[in-house]
């Protein structure tokens, strides 16, 4: 989410253009009707965080306006971006792709791509990996030349975003052929937050109406509120919680009730307090994310009780009907029978509290039940590769790690494939991959998965105890993880999201506790060393690897970088 801080970081994170040329009429040559450049400029990205420019990439920006069509069907006309290397746009460096990327929550009119406006986005190109990739963004309704309407932007509202993103793909194919500039091999769709959601109604509209003419090589998409239902319903559950972050479900209630034209006043939303700012704080467009949470906490509003009214927290009331109606009419899930050949990659935070997990958890269950997919933790190995175990509540340093994991994954693409086939090399490490497999490398890593398996069963470590003995003392073992903010349930949960099967724990913790100490010795670790640096190399953990080394060499901590809802 946009922080309050960073309107003094604009220097930065913004892509700044130095004036705004006027656009030739040659640059229009060879445009369809209603496609047209409106701005391009030179700028520069700089990837750092709090004030410091830690890496800088030249870029080119090509702004243009394209003709799609609202939530509800009639057309409209919204502006989006190109944003290529200026090495890539020179000729001096091939490209590999096009990232069709997808913001996260904005509430400011200027907070769009043909503003200048980069926060994810230079995360992604501007950093020391250069991946050579064109960047294309949809404005989205309500920014770019539909500013004036920012109050009604399709905030996680069905798949309205989505036909926006695929229209503005289109268009700019045309503006990049007719420019003789070429679009590389790869085409990767990626979002986190609300982004992760207008990813997924982008990959819906794909699937829908589009597969002949765009097939995404990835979709990569994190803490997404895929089922906006079960989000909204996990903040009820949680209505006295003064950790959750409230201003996700805010927006959903406000969004439902503007678009579908519920007829709720704010009164009736909304506790008294909230009632009379509420539209000043969220429909003028004059509020940052940041913002509206300084301003709830400045009348006391901390938890979604002191937000709304009781009847939206009482799923029996007509009040809360009506808007879960509306909610579930625009589910993604609805007429949509997803494509098994394209490939997802999927993270969310175990204990997120801005985006519910479980929100998240329903896309999983939903391609594997609709699609047929099969969840795995070992990259490539399917086509659904999840990332679900990391127990953090941490949305925002999920969102910057996920930003990192994907401009790896955009420097080691062209590394694990040639031609959009995967390496054979590297086929034949993964094609054998196994959560056991997963074991033994981060025993490699250092990682004592014993020692640890102990301290949390309270085990000597002699490897008295296999899978049964564990499975017998469950009820001690349940309070262990509770002491760690977990628990057995949510554990089992995890394996389960991350394509983990009972058996596939029986065999990694008999492993772990029949496991002796024993370190490799001589040319036996010396030949697993060199096997695990080829898999990192050509796995993108490398990269990733590279980029973490490089942000601690320039004392850069995460949570202290703000990649937001």
């Amino acid at each position: 989410m946009r922080m309050k801080q960073t309107k003094l970081l604009m220097a930065f994170l913004l892509a700044l253009c130095a004036g705004r040329p006027a656009v030739a009429s040659a640059q229009q040559e060879g445009l369809p009707d209603g496609v047209e450049v409106i701005h391009e400029c030179d700028t520069t990205w700089n990837f750092g965080y709090y004030g410091i420019s830690l890496y800088s990439r030249p870029m080119h920006r090509i702004d243009i306006a394209y003709p799609t069509v609202d939530a509800h069907g009639n057309a409209v006309r919204l502006s989006g971006s190109i944003v290529i290397p200026s090495n890539v746009y020179d000729g001096s460096s091939p490209v590999d792709g096009v990232v069709l990327y997808n913001r996260y929550t904005q509430m400011t009119p200027e907070c769009c791509p043909t503003r200048g406006y980069a926060e994810g986005e230079f995360v992604l190109l501007s950093n020391p990996l250069n991946p050579n990739w064109i960047l294309v963004e949809s404005d989205f309704y309500g920014f770019g030349i539909t500013g004036e309407h920012v109050s009604d932007q399709y905030y996680v509202y069905g798949d309205a975003n989505g036909h926006a993103n695929i229209d503005c793909l289109l268009a700019a194919r045309k503006v990049l052929d007719a420019r003789g500039i070429s679009q590389g091999k790869y085409l990767f769709n990626v979002g986190v937050s609300s982004g992760g959601y207008d990813c997924i109604g982008t990959q819906r509209v794909r699937d829908m109406y589009y597969a002949d003419q765009v097939k995404f090589d990835k979709t990569m998409i994190a803490a997404a509120p895929f089922d906006v239902s079960k989000a909204y319903g996990e903040y009820i559950d949680k209505k006295d919680d003064p950790t959750q972050d409230i201003i996700f479900a805010l927006i959903v209630v406000n969004s439902f009730n503007r678009q579908d034209k519920l007829g709720f006043t704010p009164q009736q939303l909304f506790t008294e307090k909230l009632a009379e700012k509420f539209d000043t704080w969220f429909n003028t467009g004059s509020y940052t994310t940041s913002e509206l949470r300084d301003s709830l906490k400045s009348i006391g509003i901390t938890t979604f009780t002191e937000a709304v009214q009781p009847q939206l927290l009482d799923r029996s009331s007509d009040e809360f009907k009506k808007l879960d109606n509306a909610i579930k009419a625009h589910s993604l899930k609805n007429g949509w029978h997803p494509d098994p050949n394209q490939s997802y990659y999927y993270q969310h935070y175990a204990h997120d509290k801005a985006v519910p997990k479980v929100a998240g958890r329903a896309l999983l269950d939903f391609l594997t039940s609709e699609g047929g997919y099969k969840k795995s933790l070992v990259p490539e190995l399917t086509n659904l590769t999840t990332c679900m175990f990391i127990m953090s509540e941490s949305h925002s340093i999920s969102g910057i790690q996920f930003m990192l994991r994907v401009a790896a994954t955009l420097a080691a693409y062209p590394v694990l494939y040639y031609d959009g086939e995967l390496n054979t090399y590297y086929y034949d490490l993964v094609k054998v991959g196994t959560p056991m497999g997963i074991v033994k490398l981060l025993e490699e890593k250092g990682i004592d998965l014993g020692k640890a398996f102990s301290a949390i069963t309270g085990g000597d470590g002699s490897g008295s105890m296999d899978f049964f003995s564990v499975m017998a003392t469950l009820g001690n073992f349940d309070e262990q993880l509770q002491g760690m903010g977990t628990s057995l349930t949510e554990v089992l949960q995890i394996a389960d999201d991350s394509g983990l099967s009972l058996a596939d724990l029986m065999e990694i913790i008999q492993y772990i506790n029949s496991k002796k100490n024993a370190q490799p010795q001589g040319d036996a670790a010396g030949s697993r060393a060199t096997r695990r640096e080829v898999n990192e190399q050509l796995v993108g953990d490398y990269y990733y690897g590279n980029l973490l080394d490089w942000l601690k060499e320039n004392n850069v901590e995460l949570d202290k970088v703000q990649i937001g809802l």
